[in-house]
């Protein structure tokens, strides 16, 4: 039976990404600077001019695909593994919103529950007793300003995914080995630095950093009293060796300190682990010495993500830039639901 095609959409602070896929290999691939203060913090602020910019970026780059899938940011979105009596579908649809009573104060109708099933424990007898589950809440209002989005923009929405879940996804399908290993993932972005913790393979934790690309960009204007802009610009190309620049290497220890306390923390709630493997990605990828500076901090081995390549038919840019918008499209339990 033919597979279907998605053109998955991950919508950054900075950069927007999109991702074509066709019997899950990667056919194109593309990435779009945003305008200032058309998102914030993971949160669309102008939901017409973003539509538009989509589709805009559509006819550009050529993509044919009409089923549009979306990257929900972890910032709008709240994902958690839980575990839960045994119990019906219907009966768990109806419980599901008391797991995040400690997250969401409003009320808990207006938001929209979904799950995927990690595993059942049973009892001595062999009996289920519980349900072991990655559990995501989003906002009905949010998910609705994404389907008039993408009608604006010429698709229809067909599925939509955390970004912790979409990344877990694409290592799964390109790393078969991952699936039972704990992992991180470090994603250098622009406004933040995330690390992704996933046991066994499935998600557990992500700890957010509030120092990212930009506030290097930011100390690079005020060392050279450049535009930010530009000052970003100098920042990727390096000209004239900017980031050597004593307030950009003072960021770098930061960051790379605070990336250390995360794994630190985690390795000691959960003193059974393995983890010994980051992988990186983002925008800050390319910034060589704020790399360098992580890897001889943390006590885990460095990798770039793009080391995972196997099979999609895709470049190093794409798993670089762009990893939560293919692996969405790979998310077999959301298509099923579908």
């Amino acid at each position: 039976m033919a597979k279907s095609s998605y053109l998955g959409i991950e919508i950054g602070n900075r950069r927007i990404k999109f991702a074509e896929t066709k019997n899950e290999k990667l056919i194109r691939f593309a990435v779009e600077d945003l305008p200032d203060d058309m998102v914030r913090d993971g949160e669309i602020l102008q939901w017409e001019a973003m539509a538009d910019l989509i589709k805009e970026a559509i006819r550009k780059h050529g993509f044919t695909c009409k089923k549009g899938a979306i990257v929900v940011p972890d910032t709008i979105a709240y994902t958690r593994r839980t575990r839960m009596p045994a119990m019906s579908a219907s009966q768990l649809e109806t419980n599901l919103a008391y797991e995040f009573h400690d997250f969401i104060s409003d009320d808990k109708d207006k938001y929209i529950y979904d799950y995927s099933m990690i595993g059942l424990i049973e009892n001595d007898e062999g009996n289920v007793v519980e349900m072991d589950l990655l559990a995501v809440a989003v906002a009905k209002e949010t998910m609705d300003k994404y389907l008039q989005m993408f009608k604006r923009a010429g698709l229809k929405l067909v599925m939509a995914t955390p970004e912790s879940r979409a990344i877990g996804n694409l290592c799964h399908r390109l790393f078969p080995e991952m699936a039972a290993g704990d992992f991180a993932i470090l994603d250098l972005g622009s406004n933040a630095t995330r690390v992704d913790i996933f046991s066994q393979g499935i998600y557990e934790v992500t700890r957010s950093i509030d120092t990212g690309c930009k506030s290097i960009a930011n100390a690079i204007a005020d060392a050279i009293g450049c535009d930010p802009h530009i000052a970003e610009l100098n920042m990727h190309d390096n000209r004239d060796n900017v980031l050597s620049l004593e307030a950009c290497q003072d960021l770098y220890g930061r960051i790379a300190i605070d990336v250390m306390r995360a794994i630190n923390y985690y390795t000691f709630e959960n003193r059974d682990n393995n983890l010994e493997t980051m992988y990186y990605c983002g925008g800050g990828a390319g910034i060589k010495p704020l790399v360098e500076e992580i890897r001889s901090t943390i006590q885990l081995e460095l990798i770039p993500l793009s080391v995972i390549t196997g099979g999609i038919g895709g470049s190093e840019e794409a798993l670089m830039n762009g990893p939560a918008a293919i692996g969405l499209c790979w998310n077999d339990e959301e298509k099923k639901r579908k």
